[in-house]
């Protein structure tokens, strides 16, 4: 039996792996891309934590000047835990995904080989060597659930990521406001107006970095989540119906 028997058109078992290849590509490093961009945020918290000890200090030596700043101060505190909470949790996320990409990554290898075995024997027209695409197929299902179970677990990975990305942001809006406060504060703070402005600049300035750290994981975010779109997409071959040998074209 050769290939024109199945109707003069050259037919195809499967072909997720080349059809998704460019996905699988830029997975790995999109995931890396979205947790880079949080690897200066460690020495970023405690910058801040060190920031609200000194701006409470100053406060304090600014006797009634800085009644209203050591009650902000508080509030930038309690910011900075915030982010000192995120952090270990952030870590057990990139662990996680890492781990689920590389499965997905080793999932789709073994798919393209066995697509690539599967097609072979079907070009070569051999209708006893056909009769082994049914043990192939089962085969190629098995690591498209494979892949599709290590996809799931990914975007709920990034799912979490998601959540500290808008911890980040409402931190960063808590600090710009407490920063422009004490700002505020410095103007009537007599002898003490350019301790307290110095506060509030440089605080300014570490959310400022806050905020750019953000909105680059945002962006790498909005790429990861094409990517596990994609990969989902791919898992969902394997769900398919008949295959081209079985005459139905490819699933």
């Amino acid at each position: 039996m050769s290939v024109a028997d199945w109707g003069g058109t050259p037919m195809v078992w499967h072909d997720g792996y080349r059809e998704f290849a460019a996905q699988l590509g830029d997975l790995y490093g999109r995931c890396q891309a979205t947790y880079h961009a949080f690897d200066d945020l460690p020495r970023l918290v405690d910058q801040l934590r060190i920031l609200s000890v000194n701006a409470e200090l100053a406060s304090v030596r600014a006797g009634d000047h800085g009644r209203a700043v050591r009650v902000l101060t508080h509030f930038a505190t309690e910011s900075v835990t915030r982010l000192l909470g995120v952090i270990p949790e952030m870590i057990g996320l990139k662990r996680d995904t890492y781990a689920q990409a590389g499965t997905i990554l080793r999932a789709a290898r073994d798919v393209g080989k066995i697509e690539s075995a599967g097609n072979n024997i079907l070009a070569s027209g051999n209708a006893t060597a056909i009769t082994a695409l049914t043990a192939l197929d089962l085969a190629w299902r098995s690591r498209l659930a494979a892949l599709g179970a290590a996809a799931a677990a990914l975007t709920k990975a990034h799912g979490g990521l998601q959540a500290i990305i808008r911890t980040v942001r409402e931190v960063v809006l808590q600090t710009e406001m407490i920063a422009a406060n004490i700002a505020i504060e410095a103007t009537s703070a007599g002898p003490h107006a350019a301790d307290l402005r110095a506060i509030a600049d440089v605080m300014q300035q570490h959310t400022a970095g806050l905020r750019a750290m953000g909105d680059a994981a945002g962006r790498g975010m909005r790429d990861a989540s094409q990517s596990n779109v994609a990969m989902a997409a791919f898992a969902a071959l394997g769900r398919g119906g008949r295959t081209a040998y079985q005459g139905g074209g490819r699933s």
